[in-house]
């Protein structure tokens, strides 16, 4: 059933209320009294689904009651025929996504993910620092007034050598330039791992500031940017990707908070993918680096940062709504998803996308400008396709409101999540077990 038909339900009082009137037979969330009868299970079974990721459900602001998404108990109902029970946990676990683990670092509701509870749009609207929103993610331990990480200076030999290795390569995307930086510094670690050092926060700290000097090679001097004194992560992104002197003191100043407001918004967005890779390198004891080095290569698909690319592909080949317009009929006609669009996760749309597309319409115009030339056409998508923007395309946008090289949004995404992945590897490990499903073999002869 097309989204745009559907309205949300709103319940009153707790999850067990009264099937609501036919009237919101047509609601995307349902009560747990309602998935259980969907399901033909009690309420308890319900949870065990929820528990085992067969099932997604969000919080209801001011209570403890929570909502299931339509969708997935009727997926659920049809693959299980209406019968009670549930199937094997590692089958479920493996067909129907991401595993359910335990975590206390981010939970994704209706309006936007939270940060230890905290929302994180708030936590970009407020101004506050990429470095704080990581220490929070890492410990739990608050601290607003943190605006730098003094040991953050990568070493001169690893910048040379990521300079020489890299050349003038025009095909190194920012996932593939993070890969040759983290396989370049690890020449220069100790043979020891870092829980054993005791030195995971200080690595975390030192890979993401090698990241974002890495970006220089993006950027117009084609080179590694190479800081003389520590910066903020923000700035040293501004500095690798468009120059130290390239705008006036005001201009510089809107650019850098737009930077580190969007890497506040991509630190983290519970279990993606990418983040799981981390966890199942964490699990069976690899050391910090091969952990994120195993997220950024899982990112760099094309259902991740390589469709960011993809996304900045499509919206930099269009200027008007009708060319845009022209562009998407094509996908459509062709049976191919539309990069940038329609978040699996969330239904109604994407708060991500849309915080970081005002944030794009709130930068100053210039020439260069290639945002303001779409600005206004992703209302018209929407109502004209059932499109709605996923984080991509408001990477996309800020990118382009700031006169980014290309590939730069995507790497401002996998930069910013270099933080959440260094508090799931924290987690991970601190729980002690080690991910290892089993298959469930079928023959084929």
């Amino acid at each position: 059933m097309p989204a745009s038909t559907r309205k949300t339900f709103k319940p009153q009082g707790s999850a067990r209320a009264a099937s609501p009137a036919p009237s919101d037979a047509l609601s995307d969330y349902l009560t747990a009294t309602q998935a259980a009868e969907a399901l033909n299970v009690k309420v308890p079974s319900l949870y065990s689904y929820v528990s085992r990721g067969v099932i997604r459900s969000v919080t209801q602001p001011g209570t403890r009651a929570r909502l299931y998404y339509r969708e997935d108990v009727e997926r659920a109902a049809r693959r299980m025929g209406g019968r009670a029970g549930i199937p094997e946990t590692v089958e479920t676990a493996v067909r129907w996504g991401q595993p359910m683990l335990t975590t206390s670092i981010t939970d994704l509701a209706e309006g936007g993910h939270r940060y230890r509870g905290v929302p994180a749009l708030e936590l970009a609207a407020a101004g506050r620092s990429f470095e704080s929103v990581a220490e929070l993610l890492w410990s739990g331990v608050d601290v607003p007034g943190l605006t730098l990480w003094e040991a953050a200076m990568p070493a001169s030999d690893v910048l040379d050598r990521l300079d020489a290795a890299a050349g003038s390569s025009d095909t190194l995307t920012s996932a593939r330039l993070m890969s040759l930086a983290t396989a370049i510094i690890a020449t220069a670690m100790p043979n020891k791992p870092d829980f054993e050092r005791g030195t995971t926060v200080a690595d975390a700290v030192s890979l993401i500031s090698l990241y974002a000097c890495a970006m220089g090679l993006l950027g117009p001097g084609k080179k590694v940017y190479r800081p003389t004194q520590p910066q903020p992560v923000a700035q040293l992104l501004a500095n690798a990707l468009i120059g130290e002197d390239a705008t006036d003191a005001p201009t510089r100043a809107a650019h850098l908070r737009a930077i580190n407001a969007t890497l506040v918004i991509c630190a983290d967005h519970e279990l993606s993918p990418a983040t799981f890779a981390a966890r199942v390198a964490a699990s069976a004891g690899a050391e910090l680096r091969a952990c994120l080095h195993a997220a950024i290569v899982t990112q760099s698909g094309i259902r991740f940062g390589g469709g960011c690319e993809r996304t900045e592909a499509l919206l930099a080949s269009v200027q008007t709504s009708e060319a845009l317009r022209d562009a998407i009929t094509g996908y459509v006609a062709s049976g191919r998803q539309v990069p940038g669009f329609n978040p699996v996760s969330y239904p109604k749309g994407d708060p991500r996308a849309r915080y970081l597309i005002d944030l794009a319409s709130s930068m100053p115009k210039f020439e260069h400008n290639q945002f303001h030339a779409l600005d206004g056409i992703f209302k018209e998508a929407q109502a004209a396709f059932d499109l709605k923007p996923r984080i991509d395309v408001g990477l996309v946008s800020v990118s382009f409101a700031l006169g980014l090289p290309r590939r730069a949004a995507a790497a401002m995404w996998i930069i910013g999540r270099c933080a959440g992945w260094t508090a799931h590897v924290i987690e991970q490990r601190l729980a002690g077990f080690t991910m290892r499903p089993r298959a469930k073999y079928v023959s084929l002869v």
